[in-house]
């Protein structure tokens, strides 16, 4: 696993973004076909969905970084490595090409699968401890990106992150051992720690949120 390598990545399509406004043109020409649900500002909306996307890839490094580091500190990471190597490897050797220029399009779509990875690492933790591996809640971000991309691209993706939990189900046994069971016990109680709170859900700090009750008085309205 190789984060610095991915912030290469990302530093390069930040600046082609400068250059081209390639995403931020897509996003302006796909406004009028976002679900009702995606709730953006009534001022310069596709500017706040690009902030959104940029946030959203630039978190991935130090997200990947995190949950190594938790994973080494719980005694997991036979079971966590696997899910870091694949997105690591979906940014800088992907198998499939990735659709989009090569820039933010493409890296929202790599991030995409990092983040549904790593979204899985940490409910199966909460499934097994009780608490979050680390406290962060990206299914709100992730819904949100699975719209912008697609539902045929984010269903593969989101097979490919199924298929890794299955493969890692013979893996289960670090979550039995002794020194597992001893950690959960010295964090249990202790609350998430304060350098965490800033992700704990991206969606707080940015203008782009879901907004589900929008969506029921529409569906409402129409029946």
């Amino acid at each position: 696993m190789n984060p610095s390598q991915i912030e290469l990545l990302i530093e390069s399509a930040n600046q082609l973004e400068a250059e081209t406004q390639a995403l931020l043109d897509k996003l302006e020409g796909e406004l009028s076909e976002l679900p009702a649900v995606i709730a953006l500002p009534q001022s310069k909306p596709a500017e706040a969905l690009r902030e959104f996307v940029v946030e959203y890839i630039n978190h991935v490094p130090a997200f990947l970084s995190a949950v190594s580091y938790a994973a080494k500190d719980a005694g997991i990471e036979a079971y966590v490595m696997p899910f870091l190597e694949v997105a690591t490897n979906y940014f800088l050797e992907p198998t499939e090409t990735p659709q989009g220029d090569g820039g933010l399009e493409t890296l929202m779509q790599q991030a995409y699968l990092a983040n549904r990875l790593i979204e899985e690492v940490n409910d199966q933790y909460i499934v097994r401890a009780g608490i979050p591996l680390i406290p962060m809640d990206m299914t709100k971000a992730n819904i949100i990106v699975h719209q912008l991309i697609g539902d045929t691209l984010a269903n593969s993706l989101d097979a490919i992150v199924e298929e890794t939990a299955e493969r890692m189900t013979g893996q289960d046994s670090v979550y039995s051992s002794e020194r597992f069971k001893a950690y959960v016990e010295t964090r249990k109680g202790k609350g998430w720690d304060q350098v965490w709170k800033q992700w704990s859900d991206m969606t707080h700090s940015l203008s782009v949120d879901l907004s589900f009750n929008q969506e029921l008085a529409k569906t409402s309205l129409g029946s």
